[in-house]
């Protein structure tokens, strides 16, 4: 499984970025399917005091329909979070629902 983390707009954190591949690296124990993960960090505001961050979060499947979730935080790390949390919950219900679709044949 490749990981690519990106961040846009001056959002480069490093530390941030070793949570994310530690994080992501954990994705393997659903499935070995998983070809390339995409983490992408970008400034939602220009507004120096008002600046909200986005993550995108884009997997992809050997075989299998891509998922791609974008969530948007008052922090970087949050919005990795929330992210990450609705990704590993999306991919969970895709290897259950094919489990069933094999079982079922």
């Amino acid at each position: 499984m490749m990981v690519s983390t990106t961040f846009r707009h001056k959002t480069q954190d490093f530390k941030l970025k070793s949570y994310v591949n530690k994080i992501v690296k954990s994705l393997s124990f659903y499935t070995d399917l998983i070809h390339f993960v995409q983490v992408t960090f970008q400034a939602d505001s220009c507004r120096k005091g008002n600046a909200k961050f986005g993550c995108h979060i884009s997997l992809h499947l050997l075989g299998r329909q891509n998922i791609d979730i974008k969530v948007i935080c008052n922090y970087k790390k949050d919005a990795f979070d929330q992210a990450f949390n609705q990704l590993s919950n999306a991919l969970k219900h895709s290897i259950k629902h094919q489990k069933n679709i094999i079982h079922v044949m």
